[in-house]
């Protein structure tokens, strides 16, 4: 395997008038194409910003993050969106949904700005919602539909692109524990087709992952221990 995220020396600090608070400390993490890392940690602990970041949504204060050998801090904002979008999918704790759009419409969205033709966006679409096991509510408006669907709904959006990298930010957070079961199902599949997956959670659900190969404990900003899940 070769590495397909580093950071090296990363750090995110927000400031607030004369006070500063730290989000993130001196951050060294490599992760390897294919593997599967569990970032674990109570909230506030860093794990979301340190998401964040790798997925471009925001900038270090300091520090070196290369996604696919790309270093993403440095990208302008408009290649920045341009390659998050083909090699990044981002599951979200509370799924980021247009709910007046059907399902499928909210699938489609992150594919219109790549200009291509509709019968490749179609074709892209109804893999992603077979995969996540929502293809039988595509025409329903994702206001309509429970927490589960719409979870799955995410996940077949985040899948669209065919991208490499999924992110996941607490994404059981709403679900009950059948849903939060389920999506492990889907994680599985996911894994078998060789995607790198990194997730952010508190939930020890994610302990039971059997191809988890690292969970990385974050407190107050900073990796305080990185194990196999085998330990």
């Amino acid at each position: 395997m070769k590495p397909i995220i580093e950071i090296h020396g990363l750090n995110r600090h927000f400031d607030s008038g004369e006070e500063r608070f730290h989000a993130l400390k001196n951050i060294d993490l490599t992760v390897e194409e294919g593997e599967c890392v569990v970032l674990k940690g109570i909230s506030g602990s860093g794990k979301t910003t340190l998401l964040s970041i790798v997925a471009g949504l925001d900038r270090p204060s300091s520090g070196e993050v290369l996604v696919e050998a790309e270093p993403i801090a440095k990208l302008p904002d408009r290649h920045l969106s341009r390659f998050r979008g083909r090699h990044i999918g981002m599951i979200f704790q509370h799924y980021n949904l247009m709910e007046h759009l059907s399902a499928r419409e909210n699938v489609e969205v992150p594919l219109v700005p790549m200009g291509m033709g509709m019968k490749e966006l179609e074709t892209k679409v109804d893999a992603a919602m077979r995969l996540a096991n929502i293809a039988h509510k595509a025409e329903q408006n994702a206001g309509r539909l429970s927490g589960g669907e719409k979870q799955r709904v995410a996940i077949a959006r985040a899948l669209a692109a065919d991208p490499q990298i999924i992110l996941c930010d607490e994404p059981t957070a709403n679900l009950d524990r059948a849903n939060a079961r389920r999506f492990l199902e889907i994680l599985t599949e996911l894994h078998t087709l060789g995607k790198t997956i990194l997730i952010a959670t508190h939930d020890p659900i994610f302990e039971e992952l059997p191809f988890a190969h690292r969970i990385v404990e974050m407190s107050n900003g900073t990796i305080v221990n990185g194990r196999s899940s085998e330990e």
